[in-house]
């Protein structure tokens, strides 16, 4: 509960500004995209309850805002690297363009990545040539006229439990965490740097994990719903 409170509390924050640029944009942008990514069914590593679920309602949700929305679920690397290209197309005539990913994330010497449902890791430095990172994405979004935003429903829990401590210390994870989090890491994903018109909302902040849940949604999904 007191995890779900948190969570709620933060995402109404987030929702509000997310809301208020949204609003403000809305006289003149009629064109608004999005891509909503939900990876569950992971091949290597523990597959995720609830992402598939907070993905589809969160499509409903933006379709309900006017967006136009593809849907990315359950895609292996190459599928999504090229759903990612073509949705960079819409984006570039589009005035506002948002993506929602809902899946494992890890943070690698600063590097966000996010995972698809192929990945194959048998060291920390397998992650860069299986995963997509969160800068491909601000370049998919980056070219929309009015407003672009990226929402990272991520890190839900320790894929990589069984890496040996030393090895993700060479990786530069050295404050490894094995608990049952969104992240690789207990300090979750890094803090990005982003251009001006551009919004990065997190399911936790810089510092802190985020959770899958309980109970068909995650506690961010939830909050983001609900409210």
């Amino acid at each position: 509960m007191f995890v779900t409170k948190r969570y709620q509390s933060r995402v109404i924050t987030l929702l509000a500004i997310v809301m208020l640029a949204l609003t403000a944009h809305a006289a003149e942008a009629a064109n608004r995209v999005a891509l909503v990514i939900g990876m569950s069914k992971y091949q290597t590593i523990p597959a995720l309850a609830n992402t598939v679920n907070d993905a589809a309602v969160i499509a409903e949700k933006l379709e309900g805002l006017g967006f136009k929305v593809d849907r990315a679920i359950d895609l292996p690397l190459k599928d999504l690297i090229q759903t990612v290209s073509s949705f960079s197309f819409k984006s570039e005539t589009s005035d506002i363009a948002l993506i929602y990913y809902a899946g494992h994330g890890v943070e690698l010497n600063g590097q966000n990545f996010l995972i698809p449902v192929d990945v194959k890791i048998v060291k920390p430095s397998d992650v860069g040539a299986q995963a997509i990172t969160l800068k491909q994405l601000l370049a998919a979004v980056e070219n929309a006229r009015k407003l672009r935003i990226v929402i990272l429903d991520s890190c839900r829990n320790n894929p990589f439990s069984d890496w040996p401590v030393q090895e993700v210390a060479k990786a530069g994870t050295e404050d490894f965490d094995s608990s049952e989090t969104r992240s690789l890491r207990k300090h979750g994903l890094a803090e990005p740097s982003v251009d001006k018109g551009t919004l990065v909302v997190y399911a936790a902040k810089d510092g802190e994990v985020a959770l899958d849940g309980e109970g068909g949604h995650s506690p961010f999904a939830k909050a983001l719903i609900d409210q």
